[in-house]
């Protein structure tokens, strides 16, 4: 992965700054904006009541923001979609199986060093994901499968991967698979320990690799939105069917 080699489309340079300035509103503002929200009109303070409403407007405002952001970005995307077709079906499928590999391989690193190290792996981000989603499966499956795969893939793959992939092919690859990953454990970071940081962190990889390689290969960031609700769904199909 030396040179850039596809075309991804480009950001206009507003942007490329309104994704910059809306990234700490994805990692903190929001995340308050929605809390205020939904105790305002709940009137609840009761966290495990609330805690799916505020999941639910937080995700929301990050799709619908995101969206707003990077529309010229997006209008551009659609139509590379729309010029491909079922194409890209194929694209979906070799992203999948892309993703499983690497996701054995990494599986099995993780297993070593636990083993190694004497580590008990878990990963806090699962555990909020099946708490929300045995208390409100509907609402639930709708943020993780959909406006999750939007916001996240506008901000990591549109915002960082395009943006950096002119100038540096390697390096978009690694922030953006660094930055998807941190993002999915920085909420616990500090109240574990770093070795579980660490293996939470190599868990994502496959996820962001993958994800940035089919855009990468399909040229439209539809491809790894879809891929991004694909691999969502399997996993919330996998944990109801493990309960």
């Amino acid at each position: 992965m030396n040179q850039p080699t596809r075309d991804l489309g480009t950001l206009r340079k507003g942007e490329v700054v309104g994704g910059l300035i809306y990234l700490p509103m994805f990692l903190v503002g929001t995340q308050i904006l929605a809390v205020l929200i939904v105790l305002l009109f709940t009137g609840k303070r009761d966290y495990a009541e609330v805690s799916v409403p505020i999941n639910l407007v937080y995700t929301g405002l990050n799709a619908v923001s995101l969206c707003l952001i990077f529309r010229h970005y997006l209008a551009d995307q659609l139509r590379r979609l729309l010029a491909r077709g079922w194409a890209l079906f194929g694209y979906l499928l070799l992203g999948y199986a892309v993703y499983y590999g690497l996701a054995l391989l990494i599986s099995a690193a993780m297993e070593l060093l636990s083993e190694l190290f004497h580590i008990e792996y878990y990963n806090a981000n699962q555990e909020t994901v099946e708490a929300i989603l045995a208390r409100a499966p509907l609402p639930s499956i709708f943020m993780i499968c959909v406006l999750a795969p939007v916001g996240e893939e506008l901000l990591f793959r549109g915002l960082i991967f395009c943006g950096l992939y002119r100038r540096s092919r390697p390096l978009a690859y690694a922030l953006s698979m660094f930055a998807f990953a941190l993002v999915h454990v920085y909420g616990s970071m500090f109240s574990q320990p770093i070795g579980v940081t660490v293996l939470v962190l190599m868990a994502y990889l496959p996820h962001s690799f993958a994800l940035a390689w089919i855009y990468e290969r399909s040229g439209t960031i539809f491809c790894s939105i879809f891929l991004h609700s694909v691999m969502n769904t399997l996993m919330l199909f996998l944990l109801q069917a493990m309960r």
